[in-house]
């Protein structure tokens, strides 16, 4: 039989309720998946499920623009390192391109980008063939992308065309954001003109694209039972750690074998769970301070700390400063290489 790969539920749980104000238990419970809604929300799930949990999202919602209202609130609100792929390129291009590569990180979405016609076109399907995307779900995705896009580039960019299989009211229901009334297509579309694909995005930060890119592409090789345990931890780590989970529970699941044969392993190669989990923590931590502009708050939630105490007690023992001051070096110490 077949083995269907599966998905995180993290923008589902973690993102959407919380935006919507849906408890997730409830909508987990009301979607069919009472299993995850005892405790095991952390487990991967199907497309089917995950669809599942979509229609039951869009059922449960107060809010009747909904698609629109969310796409706009996930992209200015919590930190998703996914979308480091968009901020952190030197143009639309080169951002969907690199989004594409990661997509499925977020849900069981496909994405493909290409130029057709002198366009910059992406598309979004179900990343499986035997599932539905729902409409409204693709409508989601052009929304989101497009803010973005927006907040990358300082610029009210719009598409020159855009589609999905929506009704007329759906459509209607994203042409404000999107500038222009989609049309109805079986493929969910979105087509940029070649000046905009081009056009620079003034948050390009290419130093800090190369460690994202390596904490992307651990958090895919996370099932790689070939890589070294310590390294399938780290990747599972940097997927669980936004969703504020950091048990080595967690972890074990996420690559499927039990705690004691996971702490077996870590010991065998020379080192024990919480040791890759200061050190996946510790590594972040100091790339965020030294090569973005987030706040010392939104680097502790995004490496799961219960508050920003939590976080600056943890950096003062690994650096024996706290954030802002090791940020503060850090510039001073950028302008004196400058001046020098």
């Amino acid at each position: 039989m077949e083995r269907s790969e599966t998905y995180s539920l993290f923008m589902a749980t973690d993102v959407v309720c919380r935006i919507l104000g849906i408890d997730p238990y409830v909508m987990l419970e009301t979607a069919g998946l009472s299993q995850l809604a005892r405790g095991r929300s952390e487990l991967r799930v199907t497309a089917a499920q995950y669809f599942d949990t979509w229609n039951t999202m869009e059922v449960l919602s107060p809010r009747a623009d909904y698609v629109p209202f969310l796409g706009v609130a996930i992209s200015r609100g919590p930190v998703i390192p996914v979308f480091f792929t968009l901020s952190c390129a030197p143009n639309l291009e080169t951002g969907l391109m690199r989004l594409a590569q990661f997509k499925s990180l977020l849900g069981p979405i496909r994405m493909r980008v290409f130029w057709e016609d002198g366009m910059w076109r992406l598309e979004y399907d179900s990343a499986d063939a035997r599932s539905i995307m729902p409409p409204t779900l693709g409508a989601l995705q052009l929304v989101c992308t497009l803010e973005n896009v927006r907040s990358a580039t300082a610029h009210l960019v719009r598409p020159v065309s855009a589609g999905f299989n929506g009704s007329e009211a759906e459509r209607r229901q994203i042409a404000g954001e999107l500038g222009l009334m989609p049309e109805r297509s079986k493929v969910t579309f979105m087509a940029f003109s070649p000046q905009d694909a081009k056009r620079p995005f003034i948050s390009e930060n290419p130093d800090f694209w190369a460690d994202v890119e390596a904490d992307l592409n651990l958090q895919l090789a996370a099932q790689n039972g070939r890589l070294p345990v310590a390294s399938r931890v780290k990747g599972a780590l940097v997927d669980l750690m936004p969703l504020g989970r950091i048990g080595a529970e967690d972890v074990a699941d996420i690559l499927e074998m039990s705690r004691s044969t996971l702490q077996r392993r870590l010991r065998d190669e020379g080192t024990t769970y919480q040791e890759v989990l200061d050190g996946t923590r510790r590594d972040m931590a100091m790339r965020y301070l030294t090569k973005t502009t987030l706040r010392a708050d939104e680097i502790g939630n995004v490496l799961a700390y219960r508050d920003a105490n939590s976080f600056s007690r943890s950096f003062r023992r690994w650096t024996g400063l706290s954030p802002l001051a090791f940020r503060q070096a850090d510039n001073q110490s950028s302008v004196s290489g400058e001046v020098e």
